[in-house]
């Protein structure tokens, strides 16, 4: 099938450019996927998910988190979450716009699967369905309360401060995938910045006193072995979402990034299947 793929940026409120791509079926699609990444990674690693879904009929749109991969910002750093989400529902509308009276799915991973919830929790989500995987909504690390309140102080008062670093080998099973991770230019390969960890326990904190605010169709996926984000964290999203059309999947023994392990191919037949029936 003939696939055609374009780049470009678009402006944020606040002035910077963000890198956003498009893959487009040669025939008139029959939907469109939304497609947010993950922290420290960027859409370029999701081109086999685009290809996927643009041989099935999708248009896909997808951009790079300000910080992350081609976008501008300080490379790693999570200022504030909120100017994610602000920026994704930019993005959102963009890719709304261009797709005029198409089908939007809202497809998250893991940071991009926290910021969807967080729309969906703020009434802000204008989407046919949205699925998430390995979504942010509670850190398999249990953080002790004092430990989160010094993350919170330090954020504000150093906020570039290392913290923590990230273990490559737990993201997939493949280690062709985690190789290709660890040369990956455009992946922040640095520790976790103080302002960044501060920002996403607080995400967690808020999607999880909120969950019954989550209202449109939904797909919870999660690899069940997920050594960085709780599997339990979604299928307490799954139980306490309002939402009449919900459901939830956990891939037993698959890492963080379940559209990269070796059951990759059940993962997207999955996914294109429920998005499909909903179109």
């Amino acid at each position: 099938m003939d696939i055609r793929h374009t780049e470009g940026s678009f402006e944020t409120s606040d002035g910077l450019m963000l890198f956003e791509q498009i893959w487009r079926p040669g025939s008139e699609a029959k939907a469109a996927v939304a497609i947010v990444h993950g922290y420290a990674e960027h859409s370029g690693r999701y081109a086999h998910v685009a290809e996927h879904f643009v041989r099935s009929g999708y248009a896909v749109h997808a951009y790079d988190l300000r910080g992350h991969g081609r976008s501008d910002g300080p490379k790693g750093l999570i200022r504030s979450m909120e100017a994610l989400v602000d920026d994704t529902g930019a993005f959102l509308n963009r890719a709304s716009e261009s797709e005029p009276g198409m089908p939007l799915f809202l497809l998250g991973h893991s940071t991009g699967g926290g910021i969807a919830a967080l729309l969906a929790i703020d009434g802000r989500l204008a989407v046919k369905g949205m699925v998430l995987t390995g979504a942010l909504v509670r850190l398999a690390d249990d953080v002790p309360a004092p430990l989160q309140w010094t993350a919170a102080i330090l954020g504000a008062l150093a906020p570039r401060m290392p913290v923590k670093g990230l273990d490559s080998a737990v993201i997939s099973r493949d280690p062709e995938v985690v190789a290709a991770y660890d040369n990956d230019p455009l992946v922040y390969r640095g520790r976790t910045m103080a302002r960044t960890a501060a920002e996403i326990m607080g995400a967690c904190k808020r999607i999880q006193a909120r969950m019954e605010a989550v209202t449109p169709p939904i797909l919870i996926m999660h690899g069940a072995a997920d050594a960085l984000i709780d599997p339990e964290g979604s299928v307490q999203l799954h139980a306490r979402a309002s939402s009449d059309d919900k459901t939830l999947k956990l891939y037993d023994g698959a890492y963080h990034e379940i559209m990269n392990e070796p059951e990759r191919a059940q993962v997207l037949a999955d996914i294109e299947e429920w998005m499909d029936a909903r179109v």
